[in-house]
């Protein structure tokens, strides 16, 4: 069972800092199954001390969801009302807890339905982000078993990789972000991998714990028409169901025109769901050096320090490249298997296991 004391320092980061609730504003609070109830307890309670006039709490499970995709009609999967979204946009912040039971409860449900439900959805999604949010995945023993850990060890993880002196990691990422900003062109070579990424005046954003826990990255949008040549994504990932061992994809001029999977009729399905789909909508490095191995969950491994992920689909509105996707998949490649190696504009600054420009010596 997780130590009550960091469920409350959790929750203090979450309702103080990650999304600082004000006096008088309403909040949302969404748990996605029933195990991360302890932690929306304290969020509430936070929330409530904060001095917000309404603190709205909602559970789902996809048991339920599993269903109404079972058994809803087209009416049913995208219904969506103008009082939905006048209801969406009368909150100031959403929290969304994640301990989901059974990572593969959603397996069977055709593709095309949980797109078309989406789809219909995303009005509503693209209210709530606009909002000040924050994101989490809550231990239980599903998502242990899900990364191969023992319920003890990844609840010291999860809790770790968040409890972390976020105003100090905003530094060192700003730090970077700055370095950031003078490059053109990313050029990443290592086993399988060969790509050039152009991110020439595309803005970048730090990511310090206030949307995302744990975080730790930032990133920025390549040119959408600016991503050439061949990578292999080597942690393994799940996404919308389904499990992928490595991810290999072709570019030319920003488009996915081949790709190659352990897992590749799920992938093709994907890559399918709509144009924006075969192109990026994120380019990030990862910065939380207690994030150290793959877990199959994406909001830890994407923040890996020693690494970066790319994400096929929907661009952020902070860093926008014009992509727009109902897909924000993230894909994520190690530096140390790979062997990998980077220049920033023609100049080598990564080789094999560290920085080796001295201005980012800082990040080793």
């Amino acid at each position: 069972m997780v130590d009550r004391t960091k469920i409350r320092k959790l929750a203090d980061i979450i309702a103080n800092y990650s999304i600082s609730v004000k006096k008088g504003e309403k909040v949302l609070l969404r748990g996605y199954g029933f195990d991360s109830y302890p932690l929306i307890k304290e969020i509430y309670r936070e929330c409530i001390k904060a001095g917000a006039d309404q603190v709205d709490v909602r559970f789902s499970h996809d048991e339920l969801a599993k269903i109404f995709f079972e058994h809803a009609n087209k009416k049913q999967l995208t219904s969506l009302t103008a009082l939905d979204k006048k209801v969406a946009d009368s909150y100031d912040a959403m929290v969304q807890i994640v301990a989901d039971s059974n990572p593969y409860e959603l397996t069977d449900v055709p593709h095309e339905k949980i797109m078309i439900a989406q789809k219909a959805r995303k009005p509503l999604s693209d209210i709530l982000h606009k909002k000040r949010w924050c994101l989490f995945y809550y231990p239980n023993f599903a998502s242990a078993a899900f990364a191969k850990k023992s319920i003890e060890d990844w609840e010291d993880f999860v809790f770790d990789s968040c409890l972390l002196d976020w105003k100090k990691e905003e530094k060192k990422q700003i730090k970077f972000k700055n370095l950031m900003v003078k490059v053109k062109e990313v050029h990443i070579k290592g086993k399988e991998t060969d790509l050039k990424v152009n991110i020439n005046k595309q803005k970048w954003k730090t990511c310090c714990g206030k949307c995302n826990l744990p975080d730790g990255e930032i990133f920025t949008s390549p040119v959408k028409t600016g991503v050439n040549g061949v990578i292999k994504y080597n942690v393994p990932t799940h996404y919308r169901s389904h499990d992928f061992d490595w991810v290999k994809l072709w570019l030319k001029d920003g488009k996915v025109v081949k790709e190659d999977s352990n897992n590749n009729k799920a992938l093709k399905e994907i890559l399918s769901t709509d144009p924006g789909s075969r192109y990026y909508g994120e380019f990030a490095f990862g910065m939380n050096n207690n994030i150290k191995d793959g877990t199959r969950q994406i909001l830890f491994d994407e923040k890996m320090g020693k690494s970066l992920h790319m994400a096929l689909g929907k661009c952020y509105d902070e860093c926008p490249n014009g992509n727009d996707s109902n897909n924000h998949w993230d894909l994520i490649f190690k530096f140390r298997p790979a062997g990998a190696e980077l220049w920033f504009d023609g100049k080598k600054v990564y080789s094999k296991t560290k920085w080796v420009d001295k201005r980012f010596a800082f990040l080793n």
